[in-house]
């Protein structure tokens, strides 16, 4: 008899230690706390937030045409006289008349046609030939080339890609490390900055105008001292190169 009772309480000891061992306490507790359909939040996932911007970006630009095609009544609704004439009809602006011939800039040029991204302030030199400079696009697929023998030189064209408007002339006599310069029509681009920033600083056609008072003034107060003419510039009389 106490051996049968001392078995049997050996047994439903072993089942009542292999029941907790079978039940996380911890568990049970927080399940308690929590309610029956409540569950630990999880953490956020970094790579998660990472993907769904990628997400965003390319859905708009999905929403972007590739390429844009109008005809010439819808490009003239949509540009100016002067946009249309350069853009569409291949026109150039006059020498130093653009917006962006001369100055500083911070941001991006976009086609005033079709809102593509063409040219970047960082990439803009000072060429002194009165035209926006630059020696390289934002991309290689920004820009398209053409041949162009309308003058008497054979010359290269650039176009936008997107919507194949005329932006100026591409020359092999820019700086390094391409060697490019980009001409193009002020006419043809449209600037936009960075969020929170001027997109123009003081106009460097200012800045020339005070070098020139100076240097003149420098020229009145030599000769008058030496009775000496000072000799013409090199760059006088010369017609300035087109884009």
């Amino acid at each position: 008899m106490r051996f049968s009772s001392c078995l049997a309480s050996i047994v439903w000891c072993a089942l009542v230690v292999a029941s907790a061992q079978a039940q996380d306490p911890f568990q049970v507790a927080r399940e308690r706390q929590l309610g029956p359909e409540e569950k630990p939040k999880a953490k956020d996932d970094p790579t998660k937030s990472k993907d769904s911007a990628k997400t965003k970006d390319s859905a708009k630009t999905k929403d972007e045409p590739e390429f844009v095609r109008k005809t010439d009544e819808e490009w003239r609704k949509i540009l100016t006289r002067d946009q249309y004439w350069v853009t569409r009809q291949k026109g150039t602006e006059p020498a130093f008349s653009g917006k962006y011939a001369t100055g500083h800039f911070r941001g991006t040029f976009y086609c005033v046609g079709c809102g593509s991204a063409l040219f970047s302030s960082r990439h803009k030199i000072d060429s002194g030939t009165g035209w926006p400079s630059f020696w390289q696009p934002v991309g290689q697929k920004a820009v398209v080339f053409q041949a162009d023998n309308s003058a008497l030189e054979a010359r290269v064209e650039v176009e936008c890609r997107r919507c194949g408007a005329h932006l100026g002339h591409v020359f092999g006599d820019g700086p390094p490390p391409t060697g490019q310069r980009y001409c193009i029509n002020s006419i043809a681009l449209t600037l936009k900055a960075p969020d929170g920033a001027a997109a123009t600083s003081a106009p460097a056609r200012a800045t020339a105008k005070t070098k020139t008072k100076a240097r003149a003034k420098a020229k009145t107060s030599k000769s008058s001292t030496t009775k000496t003419s000072p000799a013409p510039t090199p760059d006088e009389g010369k017609t300035p190169e087109k884009p």
